[in-house]
């Protein structure tokens, strides 16, 4: 990842920890978020909210296409 990807990539990780109530520590690049993060498509729809809370733009985010963190962080920063 370059650097604002690193750094895009902080920032949610702060902004889901929060939203999960876990450390951001706790969360790994590779975790799936359904499997290791225990997230329901209702849990993502709202983070997405969340994100867009925080001023993240999520307005071409495509759902379908992630399954774990590190698949989040790509969408966001290939649109």
């Amino acid at each position: 990842m370059d650097k604002d990807t690193n750094k895009l990539a902080d920032r949610i990780k702060k902004i889901l920890a929060d939203f999960l109530g876990v450390d951001a520590d706790d969360i790994k690049n590779e975790y799936s978020l359904a499997d290791e993060l225990h997230m329901t498509a209702s849990d993502l729809t709202d983070f997405v909210e969340a994100l867009r809370a925080s001023g993240i733009d999520t307005s071409s985010l495509v759902l379908t296409e992630i399954d774990s963190f590190d698949d989040l962080i790509e969408n966001l920063s290939n649109h």
